[in-house]
């Protein structure tokens, strides 16, 4: 019980300070409305400043932006170029290819012809032979040439 006591003893000791705590006024003097004044207005100087250096600087970066797409404009045109000789250069290639290859069949086709007939005559005359050589006559059969 003494201790609480103390307690409510403690309490209304104090009470008469937390009372003044509370009730103690404030002085607000035109000097102070002075400088709340000065400070919105440096406030609003330094916003305008910092508001003109981003303007400055989105100007900036819209003019690099603007030449950055130059230069990919450029390079589309330079890959579009590339493209274009890269497709010259296969139709040049495909077109030595097929005339070298037809220059090839139509060379082997004109080499070959003098040798088929000289061939054909060379059969012609074993035929002729066999008719007197009968072993002859059955090798030919043998190999489907009679």
């Amino acid at each position: 019980m003494k201790t609480i006591q103390k307690i409510i003893m403690f309490y209304l000791l104090l009470a008469p300070m937390i009372g003044m705590a509370e009730t103690k006024e404030i002085p607000f003097t035109l000097d102070d409305r002075d400088r709340i004044i000065r400070t919105e207005q440096k406030i609003e100087s330094v916003d305008a400043k910092i508001e003109s250096k981003v303007d400055g600087l989105r100007s900036e970066m819209n003019a690099r932006f603007e030449s950055i797409d130059k230069r990919f404009e450029a390079m589309d045109k330079r890959f579009d170029q590339l493209f274009n000789y890269l497709w010259a250069f296969i139709g040049i290639f495909t077109a030595m290819m097929v005339s070298v290859f037809g220059f090839a069949f139509w060379d082997r086709k004109l080499s070959l012809s003098p040798m088929k007939k000289e061939n054909l005559k060379t059969l012609n005359a074993l035929r002729d032979f066999a008719k007197y050589q009968p072993r002859l006559q059955e090798i030919l059969k043998n190999a489907g040439l009679l």
